[in-house]
């Protein structure tokens, strides 16, 4: 069992990464997992030469070089992302824009989230839904979702978001033995 954990948020302890750190407790102990902190890597969006459509690659070479090979990779890949402005994060809509060149690469890989949100986590979900569903990945779980309140503390408000995060990790391990056959 193979998984990327793509840590999405700017702040890489917050709210999100403790929720994917939970979820990513479900795991065996012996699925491998590739930790990707979009927040300590060197790339940029998409720039829309459409030099991909040609070459059959991306030609920025930056650290979504190594991204593509951790998500290609994959059996599973679970996102993490904060709400920013009732979205994704700047930096995992970047990686987003810029998996055009892998198209088809993703296909019927098990697909999971965690969010964190203050409020208006719908638009966040629903990137994440379509990013996953225009790679033709298998969605493995509605997602984790907690409603925190910064100016008032964390998770500690929100009693069912680690629950819901652990909740997660074990439908994408479920998925994946039903897939793959194997216990």
């Amino acid at each position: 069992m193979k998984v990327a954990a793509v840590y999405g948020s700017p702040r890489k302890d917050g709210n999100s990464a403790k929720m994917l750190n939970a979820a990513l407790e479900e795991f065996p102990e012996n699925a491998e997992i590739r930790k990707i902190y979009l927040t300590d890597k060197n790339f940029q969006g998409c720039c829309a030469a459409r030099h991909c459509l040609e070459l059959g690659y991306c030609d920025i070479m930056d650290d979504m070089q190594q991204i593509y090979e951790d998500l290609i990779w994959a059996d599973i890949i679970i996102f993490a992302s904060s709400s920013q402005f009732g979205d994704v994060p700047v930096d995992l809509k970047a990686l987003m824009e810029r998996t055009w060149p892998i198209r088809g690469k993703l296909k019927n890989k098990i697909g999971g989230y965690v969010v964190s949100a203050r409020r208006y986590a719908e638009s966040t979900m629903n990137t994440l839904h379509a990013f996953m569903l225009r790679h033709k990945m298998i969605l493995g779980n509605s997602g984790a979702i907690a409603y925190t309140v910064t100016e008032e503390g964390g998770l500690e408000n929100d009693k069912l978001a680690l629950k819901d995060s652990r909740k997660t990790g074990k439908r994408l391990v479920e998925l994946y033995y039903l897939i793959h056959h194997e216990e």
